[in-house]
C-alpha cells in the first residue's frame, strides 16, 4: 500500500503535520478545536505525543500566528483510527495491512536473529543507572571533552535520548569505565579506613 500521508523527521523522530493529517481525515470540525478536542479527549501528552509551534505567515489584515501542531506516528495511527470518516477508514485499513505485513515479516525470521528489545532496554537502563551511582560531579562533561562530544549529548545519552548508536554506545563505555574508576578508588577508600581501624 502506498503511503497516506507524508512522513517528516521532527528533532530526530518520524513525525506528522497534525493539519495535513486533519485535511487527509476529512474532519468537518475547524482544525484548532478538533485538535484541542482529540489531545484532551484521548490525554495526549505535549513534548512526547505532539509539539507545538508558532507559524508566522503575512497576513495583510493582521492577527495571531497560526498555531502548528506536529504529532509523532504514534498519536497520528490513534487519531486516524478514531476518524469517523471514510478516510479514517481507509488509515484503519492501512494500518491493518501495515500490521499483517510487519506480522509475516517476524514470522519469516529466524528465532535466534530476534533480539526482545525490552529486555536490552532493561539491561540498558540497569547499565546507566550503576553508572549514575558511581559518577562524580563534573565527570559527564570530562568524558565529553575526551570524546570531542558535547555536554548535552552525552546528558541526552544519560537519559536514554540518545541511544543504538555506535557513538551512543562510546558515550556509555566511557562513562562507565569512569563509574568503575571511582567505584574501586571509593572501595579501596573504605578498604584503608577499615585497616587503619584494625591497627
Amino acid at each position: 500500500m502506498t503511503q497516506l500521508i507524508k512522513i517528516t523527521e521532527q528533532n530526530g523522530k518520524r513525525a506528522v503535520s497534525a493539519r495535513e493529517l486533519h485535511n487527509f481525515l476529512g474532519s468537518k470540525q475547524e482544525f484548532a478545536h478538533w485538535i484541542k478536542n482529540r489531545i484532551n479527549e484521548y490525554g495526549f501528552i505535549e513534548n512526547q505525543d505532539f509539539e507545538v509551534f508558532d507559524k508566522f505567515i503575512k497576513n495583510s489584515n493582521g492577527g495571531r500566528p497560526l498555531k502548528e501542531f506536529v504529532v509523532s506516528i504514534s498519536m497520528a495511527k490513534e487519531l486516524a483510527m478514531v476518524e469517523k470518516t471514510e478516510q479514517g477508514r481507509q488509515a484503519r485499513q492501512y494500518f491493518i495491512e501495515m500490521e499483517k505485513v510487519a506480522i509475516a515479516k517476524a514470522l519469516v525470521t529466524p528465532q535466534f536473529k530476534r533480539t526482545n528489545i525490552n529486555s536490552v532496554s532493561a539491561k540498558r537502563v540497569e547499565l546507566i543507572n550503576t553508572i549514575r551511582n558511581y559518577l562524580r560531579w563534573g565527570d559527564m562533561h570530562k568524558v565529553a571533552k575526551e570524546l570531542n562530544l558535547t555536554s548535552a549529548y552525552v546528558k541526552r545519552v544519560m537519559v536514554n535520548k540518545e541511544f543504538n548508536t555506535e557513538q551512543a554506545d562510546t558515550v556509555v563505555n566511557a562513562l562507565y569505565q569512569k563509574a568503575m574508576q571511582n567505584k574501586n578508588e571509593l572501595l579501596f577508600g573504605y578498604q584503608d579506613m577499615i585497616d587503619m581501624l584494625r591497627n
